[in-house]
């Protein structure tokens, strides 16, 4: 990922036009000159950013085949039928699931050896041991997938689908294999429509269940050059199956768990797009959340979540307000007292100082139970950072009559954003030793690292954090990020 700057604050008519605009409430004064109605402004708290490693893996690979028919002696003609590929990368799954990262997790461990020679049983394989883990999917989805399952309905498809794509990228080897899982994914998209039309199979769980599975599908072929419609697409049509089955519909564990992993889901998307939670969608929540297991983390934390959406489509929707950003320090506070004082069932070890490995950030290292409750912490911690860069970073965007802040209430604001960034960044890079796997001197990500895109993203661009006062830090932070 390569940051491509923030957008520009002039209006949607302007910026293709590079007029100046003066961004003026009731609309620019460039558009009612002209006659016209002004489209509205962009989102000033958007990061943009550009997906480069398409491009750097076939650029590589044609430097790799240029250099092999220079060094190879010519190939004797083969009888094999073994399909040859070509080596391009894609996106790993969108930062839009950052928050829907709450789930069981087990141990992972990276498959570097085939386990049979069959395609179709690798890539099942890796998906159930390897991808999914530490994910919402990890607690529930293989009994979807189990010997006497259906193997014909949308579920299986939606499975076998993702299960070629997540192993294409995993394998490098991207052509036939992305081929079979658009088939796939096609042939599923035909099952759950057929599904949606029978009352009695729309409400099923395996319906449900084949929505987010292809959700996960969409997000695991996401490419940076195109929006991402699709997932968006799966992740509403799976809160309308949410309202559709009702709070009637979690009775057993199974629905329970499908309602949490959805419902986080439709949060994390409401976050990302700086959107309020839909009412009718937020009143279910609330009716359902009774019923859901109070030790789950995700469910502790929905509060907080519903806050932050709520402060996030504030701040694109209204004018700018110094009640809006102390609402913002008000929540961040909120988050402060849950990490310094966390329930049991939250805990983790934060090891002394400068005892952690050479690499790691100023030898900083927290220790926790499983990926799983690490990946929770990165979410609140994400949260943080969203809260911190309002306060820090976007509120340089407007101007003091519109904050209605005088200078020094706002240079508050800034060295409160900049402090306490700092704190969030330091710990957010303490829990990269728990996604490493270390062989031989090589370092890897495990599969749910994928998890620390956005808040690193974030991090790394970020204003609210002072070179000065922490010289170096973003040098580190690039090199943690892209060792393996």
């Amino acid at each position: 990922m390569v940051f491509s700057g923030r957008p520009s604050t002039a209006c949607h008519a302007c910026r293709p036009a590079r007029r100046k605009c003066d961004r003026a409430p009731e609309g620019c004064s460039q558009c009612r000159r002209k006659g016209q109605e002004c489209p509205g402004y962009p989102d000033p708290t958007a990061l943009r950013m550009r997906n480069e490693t398409t491009r750097v893996t076939q650029k590589q690979a044609s430097k790799s085949k240029a250099l092999t028919k220079q060094q190879r002696p010519p190939r004797q003609e083969s009888t094999s039928s073994s399909p040859s590929y070509s080596v391009q990368e894609a996106d790993s799954p969108s930062s839009l699931q950052s928050f829907a990262s709450f789930g069981s997790c087990a141990s992972p461990s990276a498959i570097s050896v085939p386990l049979s020679p069959d395609t179709d049983q690798q890539s099942i394989s890796f998906l159930f041991n390897t991808f999914i883990s530490a994910t919402p999917f990890e607690p529930y989805l293989a009994s979807y997938y189990a010997p006497d399952s259906p193997r014909d309905d949308a579920c299986a498809w939606a499975i076998d689908a993702t299960a070629l794509a997540a192993y294409a990228r995993h394998s490098r080897q991207l052509h036939n294999q992305d081929e079979a899982a658009r088939i796939k994914y096609a042939g599923a998209l035909t099952r759950v429509n057929a599904a949606l039309a029978d009352p009695q199979a729309a409400v099923e769980d395996r319906t449900l269940v084949a929505v987010l599975v292809l959700a996960l599908f969409e997000a695991t072929m996401f490419q940076a050059s195109s929006a991402p419609t699709s997932w968006l697409a799966h992740t509403w049509g799976a809160m309308q199956l949410l309202l559709l089955r009702g709070a009637g519909q979690v009775a057993s564990p199974a629905a329970r768990l499908l309602f949490a992993h959805t419902s986080n889901n439709v949060k994390a998307t409401c976050i990302q797009r700086s959107i309020a939670i839909p009412r009718h969608f937020l009143a279910l929540d609330q009716q359902v959340r009774g019923l859901l297991d109070s030790h789950d983390p995700a469910v502790r934390l929905a509060n907080l979540l519903h806050r932050v959406s709520n402060i996030k489509a504030k701040s694109r929707e209204q004018e700018p307000n110094l009640a809006l950003l102390l609402e913002a320090i008000e929540v961040d506070q909120e988050i402060v007292q849950l990490c310094d004082n966390p329930p049991s069932s939250l805990g983790y070890t934060r090891e002394p100082l400068a005892c952690g490995p050479a690499w790691t950030y100023k030898r900083i290292v927290h220790t926790y139970p499983n990926l799983r409750l690490c990946k929770v912490w990165n979410s609140v911690r994400l949260l943080r950072i969203l809260l911190l860069s309002f306060l820090g970073d976007d509120i340089a965007h407007f101007r003091l009559d519109e904050i209605h802040a005088d200078p020094q209430t706002l240079s508050g604001l800034n060295e409160y954003a900049r402090k306490h960034m700092a704190e969030v960044a330091a710990d957010v890079l303490a829990t990269i030793p728990s996604f490493v796997h270390e062989e031989n001197s090589v370092k890897t990500f495990y599969s749910p690292g994928r998890c620390l895109g956005w808040p690193l993203g974030i991090l790394e661009m970020s204003s609210a954090i002072d070179p000065e006062r922490h010289p170096g830090s973003r040098e580190d932070w690039l090199h943690l990020f892209h060792f393996g």
